[in-house]
């Protein structure tokens, strides 16, 4: 009987030293950022110039808060583990402010049609709400996510300027950033 299960042993263990050695399936490639790595995304961020802090929401999923081009933003992480809160896939900028100027539904939609990844939304109580996602998977390249980051600045300035008065604006980011 020993013989039986030392033969066994002898041919299932380079199955185990092969899964002892891989990557987990979420890993992200050392150049990338993902969502399933929070600390590339708010490292990426940081590189473009802006503030981020990582944090958690009240579900234990990860959360980035950001100053993007002097906007508050929050970044959302989607598709994380239920238990684990970790291996992450997707995330959404967001950010949300009350606009001195009137901006309908109409507005919303305009800009939506001209703005392919983003998401404008008015509330009942005229609060602008703008999100934009991004599938991230196990990641994506850190100059097409700083695209993402300027494409989302550029949204957030572009309605910044149509609802609040240049004195009441924030910092506004430049464009050459």
């Amino acid at each position: 009987m020993n013989r039986v299960c030392a033969q066994i042993a002898l041919r299932l263990m380079p199955l185990a030293l092969c899964a002892g050695l891989s990557a987990p399936a979420f890993a992200a490639p050392a150049d990338s950022v993902a969502a399933a790595d929070p600390a590339t995304v708010a490292a990426a961020l940081k590189a473009a110039g802006h503030d981020a802090v990582i944090t958690h929401d009240d579900s234990g999923d990860p959360l980035i808060k950001a100053k993007i081009g002097g906007w508050d933003s929050q970044i959302v992480f989607y598709d994380c583990n239920e238990i684990t809160h970790a291996a992450c896939q997707s995330l959404q900028f967001t950010s949300s402010f009350m606009p001195e100027k009137p901006f309908t539904s109409a507005d919303a939609a305009a800009f939506v049609r001209d703005n392919r990844f983003g998401a404008v939304t008015v509330g009942p109580d005229r609060s602008v709400n703008v999100t934009w996602d991004v599938i991230t998977g196990r990641g994506i390249d850190p100059s097409v996510f700083a695209l993402v980051v300027k494409s989302y600045r550029l949204a957030l300035d572009t309605i910044g300027g149509e609802v609040f008065s240049p004195a009441n604006r924030p910092r506004l980011a430049s464009a050459a950033r």
